[in-house]
């Protein structure tokens, strides 16, 4: 008779249950084996990785074998590395390094001219294996519609404007620059035909989401002719590098289990950063913070005192208390925040004897740190309160059917702001 019950066999689901939750399934498309196969030809080294399917992320890498901290996962060589040093000597950098104007061009202009150049070549491009596996499009802000866009926090659709404002400004230099024709520089018309808008914003996303950063000066990268002090590299496969020899080499930092998905390390970053960048989301960060407008303190603190006199003025200006104002899951309401409720709470004669203790956070009178909790939990409400009037607008939209996988992510975002706030409310200020 067997000796596993009705407990022992939900034990065993539930192991294997985990264990397919977090394992992928290895993915071999017609692309990813050419591109593979390129790569390996190239000096490229894979290691235990291959693309893999899972379940809650997606497409991404998956190990063949455990790795522990330090492994080597994957080489490069420097020359499989597209720099700027590769746009140049290519035949739209020689062809534009005759232009006048390609001076002016930035590091990301460059590598984004250049990726259009060899997808624009199609097959006969030597990095045709490499392009034809970058997405279509992303799932940044930049690429939702209106009505997804209508969905995100007020302060963070106009993030948003700002960086499509940016993107249509670079691309209209990059596009002045093919267009600036030289005796010297006949560049292909049908090329400079095919760099619409919306080729050169699918480029800049590549070079934005897969690309390492590097800082001007290192070998690889050319000093000349950069605009600006951004030095990016695109590599056949996305990852921090290290410098090994004339290798560029990468190096696990934790530990994964055989079946796991590899994932990349992108810095201290909270998930508005990481949607608006990179076009996902994180379901537990801990560099998450919500902006407090400076506009909407004001809201909370100005009806309360008379007048704001010059000396407050300048000193928040100086000490730059009009800055870092935040709301983060560890510590609620920032230090700064804290530090300007109370300056603007002092009256000017506690401000002129207690200025050097308040600026360095000190605690002030009871009935002072009564008056600034009152101000905090105020302008946290108010900032949970304006999320009301988009939790409306996801009952219009859910009444018209399913959402997008872009409205989900956004109303994932939104719910995780809005329990930090919940949590900032109960937790009271910390000294």
């Amino acid at each position: 008779m067997g000796t596993n019950g009705r407990t022992g066999r939900k034990r065993h689901r539930k192991r294997n249950n985990n264990c397919t939750e977090k394992a992928g399934f290895s993915v071999y498309d017609p692309e990813s084996i050419t591109l593979l196969k390129w790569a390996k030809q190239n000096g490229i080294y894979f290691g235990k990785l291959c693309p893999a399917m899972f379940t809650q992320t997606g497409r991404g890498l998956m190990t063949n074998k455990n790795l522990i901290q330090g492994d080597k996962v994957i080489s490069v060589p420097g020359n499989m590395l597209i720099t700027l040093k590769t746009a140049n000597e290519s035949k739209i950098g020689i062809q534009l390094s005759k232009l006048q104007t390609k001076h002016l061009l930035s590091t990301k202009q460059m590598l984004c001219v250049f990726l259009l150049y060899e997808k624009y070549r199609g097959r006969s491009s030597f990095w045709y294996p490499y392009i034809a596996t970058l997405p279509k499009s992303f799932n940044t802000p930049a690429y939702f519609s209106e009505e997804e866009i209508q969905l995100l926090p007020c302060d963070l659709q106009n993030e948003c404007c700002v960086q499509l404002t940016s993107l249509k400004e670079s691309y209209k230099g990059l596009k002045g620059c093919l267009e600036g024709q030289s005796p010297d520089c006949l560049l292909d018309k049908n090329f400079i035909d095919y760099v619409t808008f919306d080729e050169f914003m699918w480029a800049w996303f590549v070079v934005n989401t897969r690309s390492v950063y590097k800082a001007v000066g290192m070998n690889t990268v050319c000093k000349n002719r950069i605009h600006g002090d951004d030095a990016y590299a695109l590599a056949p496969v996305k990852a921090g590098f290290n410098k090994h020899g004339n290798k560029y080499e990468i190096f696990t930092i934790s530990s994964y289990k055989k079946g796991g998905q590899v994932f990349i390390n992108y810095g201290p970053h909270d998930n508005r950063k990481l949607l608006v960048e990179y076009g996902f989301i994180l379901p537990k960060n801990v560099h998450n913070v919500i902006p407090v407008p400076l506009k909407l303190l004001h809201s909370v603190v100005m009806p309360k005192i008379s007048k704001l006199s010059r000396g407050k003025k300048e000193v928040i200006l100086r000490n730059r208390l009009n800055m870092n104002l935040f709301c983060s899951e560890q510590s609620g309401l920032s230090w700064t925040a804290l530090v300007l409720l109370r300056v603007l709470a002092m009256d000017e004669e506690s401000f002129k004897i207690n200025q050097e203790k308040v600026l360095v956070g000190e605690q002030m009178s009871n009935e002072l740190e009564l008056k600034v909790e009152g101000w905090r939990q105020c302008l946290l409400w108010k900032l949970l309160h304006s999320y009301e009037e988009l939790d409306r607008n996801d009952e219009h939209l859910l009444r018209h059917g399913p959402l997008s996988r872009n409205a989900q992510v956004v109303l994932q975002l939104r719910n995780q702001e809005k329990q930090i706030l919940s949590n900032a409310m109960k937790m009271g200020m910390l000294y």
